[in-house]
């Protein structure tokens, strides 16, 4: 595949970057080296390019302006003042996240409002933007998200370690986004641009070294090969920490970090008119797996009614004190649970894997409820609670081992003043495997076992073409963008995973192939001087196809056709889908530094398959819409101190949910995607940034979200109650303050405390059953100190800590209580802390 878009001859504007907060590179042709601005986080659109060099708090001559650096975006494909684009963003550029030691994609939910991310696996953070998150899996096909993450412009998954070195900038949109470029989303995006070559020698090597034995060495080289004409960036980032959760029965320790990422880009300008940048990046993640733990029991969840034919009842729990030494079994001991100090218990995992058959005759290391008394269960839980969240009773060896790959060519050719084209061709690959547990120490659902010594067992190859003709008719007063994209995906090899459910291993193979394609335009046009109309429309054709095959050891199919009521291996099913979307916007500029907006924009997301359906009626879900209404106002002011303030309101409304049902069928309960929800998302955004003295400057947001389902339908979602994930408040609080000290040397202070309000969990029953629904409220607080030129000219020392007070929070995990009887939960990151050193040359 990789052959095949080389061949091809692309052309297009290279992408432009950020210049928020603190040093950027331009990535518009013809632009300026680095330049550095107050560190900042403002709101704008779709993309952002870099901060001027100004810097003054006085206002410009001939204007009211007072500048707090002058940010420039390409939103709309074009440079102009980030407080000049009427959408919310919020950007980050990469000097910004080094100064908040951001390593992970989890932790940008403390610097945008109206954004969270949650996760149930550490290696799978997903972004949820004004209430509309990742949406559902159904079997045998990837899912589509609410949210698009982007990398170099092209839609791709970014979550994990291994991303954040050698970044221009990361940007979240928000709202329905489609008519400028790329997938079209529902709830937003979040943009991860890479640096640049430029025609400069330059480069850096950073080690950093902290608690939990954490150890990274990330470093950049650029290099001029021809003058003006051909130049190549190096990058790379070898990153390693140690878990800080123990598994008390393994030893094993969870959640680490083990990663090793490049990129190489080139870029080439044969012409003043054309240039070419061409990226291979590669990303390999081999971590232990999440420390989950367990939250709550329920013993008469609705699964202990099920009939479990051959599923073992006589499991023992293995019970371990605070200081690891096993005092007993929950039950009467069986070989390999006995009392005894831990050390000598290192094998008892394996030995009780070997205690009891599932019905294909393999070992089994769960059981079902019905085979569990409420006694049992509740120790289980007082055990767990004594050892904390940083200990768990976790009985498998966990590991998540995943391989990314990517090329990347975006061209531009300025044809002449009013005609630009742009194309971006990319291809990528990613591998994955993993042991995963979803039910704590009780073990009765785990999955993704490699089968057959396969080193992974899913796969995901996307091609994606997308051609722009940007042009403006200046007599006239209109600019208008026209583009097509082009998406495939397949998993790339043959996917197969086993998996053990309530005593029943079975054998997964799964095959999909989706198709989109999308035709959009995008028009700007001044009606008056002030006034400006800006709109578009996209056209949008989804093709989808998924197979999947269940069986056991023996070859019997266990999967049935929901019509015949027979056995069925492959099931398959295919579905087209469609929509026409658009958005339009008026703009009116107050003054030359403010301004107001009023924008509509409706989202759509493709409907997928289940498979195998439990029903015929459950096949196939529908797409998602929403109806997007914003209103705000950006703008610079002198209050005696610069100060900015951006502003938005948004009201959507969200219909025909993709959400997850149980289905009763032959007794038995299984799960569906459907649409059958809808809901009503408002709240209310401001960002703002001041600068009461010279060297200090304080930023910061505050966000409400108000996001309640209209109905009662399924898992997630009833009515009145907030959707899960999604807190009402967030603030964050940025401060920084540049030390007045003599020569060329300074010291600069950083500090960021962010609060979160409590959120819902994904069990709308647990209530009921009185149970916890919620995951508690928290605030972190992370610092960081940077000495440049500390030792000599061009070496920096840095010393950071993120979450300083060693706050215990809930991220995420597997809320299932009613249903399967057991909840555990994923924690943040402890407190973390270490220290860097930074050597630099050249620009």
């Amino acid at each position: 595949m990789v052959t095949k878009f080389s061949a091809l001859a692309s052309v297009g504007l290279l992408a432009m970057v950020v210049g928020l907060p603190a040093q950027a590179q331009t990535s518009v042709p013809g632009a300026g080296t680095p330049a550095s601005a107050p560190d900042a986080t403002t709101t704008g659109s779709e993309s952002v390019a870099a901060a001027r060099p100004s810097t003054t708090t006085e206002a410009q001559p001939g204007t009211d302006r007072v500048s707090i650096g002058d940010i420039v975006v390409t939103a709309r494909r074009r440079e102009e003042s980030l407080e000049r684009v009427p959408i919310a963003i919020t950007a980050l550029s990469g000097a910004a996240l080094a100064q908040r030691s951001v390593v992970s994609v989890d932790q940008l939910r403390s610097f945008a409002p109206s954004v969270n991310i949650s996760a149930q696996d550490r290696g799978e953070a997903t972004f949820y933007i004004r209430g509309q998150g990742p949406g559902i899996l159904g079997g045998g096909q990837r899912n589509f998200t609410s949210v698009a993450t982007y990398f170099a412009e092209v839609p791709t998954a970014i979550a994990g370690s291994g991303v954040f070195y050698d970044l221009a900038n990361v940007q979240v949109l928000k709202g329905p986004q489609g008519t400028l470029f790329g997938r079209n989303t529902t709830g937003g995006a979040v943009l991860f641009e890479p640096a640049k070559p430029t025609f400069e020698i330059g480069g850096y090597l950073k080690g950093s070294y902290g608690n939990y034995d954490y150890h990274e060495i990330e470093g950049e080289l650029n290099l001029p090969i021809v003058d003006d004409v051909l130049a190549i960036r190096v990058a790379g980032d070898y990153n390693r920490r140690h878990g800080f959760t123990t598994s008390v029965i393994t030893g094993q320790q969870l959640d680490s970090r083990n990663n090793d990422s490049y990129r190489v880009s080139v870029l080439f300008k044969p012409t003043t008119s054309i240039e070419n940048v061409t990226i291979v990046d590669s990303n390999y993640r081999n971590n232990t797996g999440s420390g989950d733990v367990l939250r709550q029991v329920y013993p008469q969840a609705q699964i202990s009614s099920l009939s479990l034919p051959g599923v073992p009842v006589a499991i023992p729990i293995r019970v371990a004190s605070p200081s690891n030494t096993f005092i007993g079994c929950l039950q009467a001991p069986l070989p390999g649970c006995f009392t005894g100090p831990f050390a000598a218990q290192q094998t008892v995992g394996a030995a009780l894997a070997t205690q009891a058959p599932d019905i294909n005759g393999n070992p089994f290391v769960g059981f079902g409820l019905t085979g569990l008394t409420p006694a049992q269960m509740n120790a289980a839980l007082a055990q767990q609670q004594a050892l904390g969240p940083r200990r768990t009773l976790e009985p498998n060896l966990l590991f998540r081992r995943v391989r990314d790959i990517g090329v990347t060519n975006r061209t531009t050719w300025q044809i002449d003043d009013n005609l630009l084209v742009k194309n971006i061709i990319a291809f990528r690959r990613e591998r994955t495997a993993e042991i995963n547990n979803l039910t704590g120490p009780f073990s009765y659902i785990t999955t993704s076992y490699a089968n057959g010594g396969v080193p992974y067992v899913r796969g995901f190859e996307q091609f994606t073409e997308e051609l722009q003709l940007q042009g403006k008719i200046p007599n006239i007063g209109l600019s208008y963008i026209l583009g097509y994209y082009h998406e495939q995906a397949v998993p790339g090899f043959n996917q197969t995973y086993r998996g053990t459910a309530f005593g029943v291993t079975t054998n997964t193979a799964q095959y999909y192939n989706d198709k989109s394609d999308a035709a959009f335009a995008h028009v700007e046009y001044s009606i008056v001087s002030g006034l400006q109309f800006s709109g578009g429309l996209r056209y949008t054709r989804d093709k989808r196809f998924a197979q999947s095959s269940v069986t056991l050891d023996n070859g019997t199919c266990y999967q049935t056709d929901p019509g015949t009521g027979l056995p069925i291996c492959p099931a398959s099913g295919s579905a087209k889908f469609r929509a026409l979307t658009g958005d339009a916007t008026l703009q009116y500029n107050l003054t030359s530094t403010a301004l107001v907006y009023g924008a509509y924009r409706r989202g759509y997301k493709s409907g997928g398959l289940n498979l195998p359906a439990p029903t015929a009626a459950t096949r196939q879900f529908n797409p998602e819409h929403v109806d997007d209404f914003e209103v705000g106002m950006k703008g610079d002011f002198n209050i005696g101190v610069p100060l900015r303030a951006n502003v938005a309101l948004f009201y959507d409304k969200y219909k025909d949910i993709q959400i997850i049902v149980p289905v009763f069928v032959n007794g038995n309960t299984t799960t569906a995607a459907v649409n059958a929800a809808s809901a009503i998302i408002k709240g209310v955004e401001y960002e703002g940034t001041i600068q009461p003295f010279r060297g200090f400057q304080l930023s910061g947001f505050v966000s409400y979200l108000d996001a309640k389902c209209q109905v009662d339908a399924g898992t997630g979602c009833r009515r009145g109650r907030q959707i899960p994930y999604q807190p009402h408040w967030k603030y964050s609080v940025n401060g920084q303050y540049k030390l007045p000290l003599p020569g060329d040397t300074d010291v600069t202070a950083f500090a960021t405390y962010s609060f979160s309000s409590r959120v819902t969990t994904g069990d709308p029953d647990a209530a009921r059953a009185g149970l916890l629904d919620t995951y508690p409220g928290y605030g972190t607080l992370d610092a960081r100190l940077e000495w440049h030129d500390a030792i000599t000219k061009g070496v920096d020392l840095s010393v950071f800590g993120s979450n300083l007070t060693n706050k215990n929070y809930i991220t995420g995990g597997y809320p299932l209580a009613s249903f399967l009887g057991s909840e555990v939960a994923l924690y943040g990151e402890p407190r973390t802390y270490g220290v860097s050193l930074r050597v630099r040359f050249g620009k």
